[in-house]
């Protein structure tokens, strides 16, 4: 879907916000900037925050595990304050609860935070960095003051640890973090606060965070009203690629977000894949049509000449997951796709991780002149040259015990 322009006053109204580049995204965040009646000057703004898939909705990690009751949430806050230290780089470990809070989300322990930036930028970067181009990302957009307006009445950020802080602002958020132990639990709705920068990498990701309360979709209600103040811009997967090229050319990578030999190292993974990308037919040398083997079935047929010796599935997908005989399926139309398809080793059978991810490789039939090999690996290859139109065997006894020529193709 090829985005439009998005008027002042209309940008967070449209159902969906679409950003083909990075000049149409650019131009949908200064619409809502405008729209939300964030000036130019203004030293605070909209918060954004980037995520791979475009479904996924704003829940925190320790929801996402399904440990978000009071109790699991405190084991897991206890555990990390007693065994932190021992593994800790800092000298000493922040003591207030807050600071630990950001402290655990900082290194990937369950929480009820959700990480935002002030950066439009680093945000899509976050969006786009780890896909592939398989699925649309998409960029939220949220206006802080405003959730803190209508959730605790006051239009200001606090930062609850931060020094000097205002002990009646503090007190107004920390009912978002009640002290472990207690029977107390946080309010319903989301809250935004500022952390304290006590790891490098919050300041150069320039992080914010909402803290989640005890209603798991607390954030929909702020998107779906009249005046929103949460937006979502999707970004195409066709659109991924050039975008995160764009973004590395203005020196949004990895180094900027993560300033260490790490960054470093996972900057020149993104930068060098994307420079050479195999088109889908590359290396494709079969297809599925019936078979002239299993007549009531189909067959994997070349479409191309097959040198000998070629690896004839390569880039496919190589999941495989073993099943007990005795947890197989007792319907007689379940159990037949695990003998048609399942490799047999002993009273253990290979699968894929789901039968609707069957590949041409699992429609192979069986001749005991075959002109195919399957290796220790599962990974097939041409015993001859194989002619276009010719229908690809293997024998099945070389990797599998049973059934020696399974039903159901």
């Amino acid at each position: 879907m090829e985005a439009v322009t998005v008027m002042a006053k209309s940008a967070t109204r449209k159902k969906v916000l679409t950003a083909p580049s990075l000049a149409k995204f650019l131009k949908i965040v200064s619409d809502i900037r405008e729209d939300w009646d964030f000036a130019r000057d203004d030293v605070g703004g909209p918060w954004f925050r980037g995520q791979q898939r475009k479904h996924w909705p704003l829940v925190p990690n320790i929801v996402r595990i399904g440990c978000s009751d009071r109790e699991t949430e405190d084991e897991i806050r206890e555990e990390f304050a007693v065994r932190a230290p021992a593994l800790s780089r800092f000298e000493t470990l922040p003591t207030s609860d807050w600071d630990l809070y950001f402290l655990m989300q900082h290194y990937g322990a369950p929480t009820r935070l959700l990480d935002w930036t002030d950066s439009p930028a680093i945000a899509l970067y976050f969006a786009v960095r780890d896909n592939p181009g398989y699925y649309d990302s998409a960029v939220w957009v949220l206006d802080p003051y405003e959730l803190n307006k209508r959730v605790t009445g006051k239009k200001e950020i606090v930062a609850p640890s931060a020094p000097g802080a205002n002990p009646k602002d503090v007190e107004r958020v920390n009912p978002w973090l009640p002290p472990r132990w207690t029977k107390r639990h946080p309010p319903e709705e989301p809250i935004a606060i500022f952390p304290t920068h006590i790891a490098r990498r919050i300041s150069s990701q320039k992080s914010s965070f909402t803290v989640h309360g005890n209603n798991e979709s607390g954030f929909s209600k702020f998107q779906a009203s009249k005046d929103p103040c949460l937006a979502r811009i999707v970004v195409p997967g066709h659109a991924v690629r050039d975008i995160r090229l764009d973004l590395q050319n203005y020196g949004i990578d990895d180094t900027l977000i993560f300033p260490d030999l790490e960054g470093l190292g996972r900057a020149l993974v993104t930068s060098y894949r994307d420079v050479k990308r195999d088109r889908p037919h590359s290396g494709v040398y079969v297809r599925l049509r019936p078979s002239k083997l299993d007549k009531k079935g189909v067959g994997v047929f070349a479409i191309r000449k097959i040198p000998r010796g070629t690896r004839i599935f390569a880039d496919e997908n190589e999941e495989l997951c073993w099943i007990p005989k005795s947890s197989l399926p007792k319907g007689k139309a379940l159990r037949e796709l695990y003998d048609a398809f399942a490799i047999i080793e002993a009273d253990r059978y290979g699968c894929p991780t789901s039968f609707n991810r069957l590949t041409p490789a699992w429609f192979l039939n069986e001749s005991k002149k075959p002109n195919t090999r399957c290796d220790e690996n599962y990974d097939f290859y041409t015993l001859r040259d194989v002619v276009a139109g010719e229908e690809l065997t293997v024998d099945y006894s070389t990797f599998s015990r049973y059934p020696a020529k399974p039903s159901g193709h």
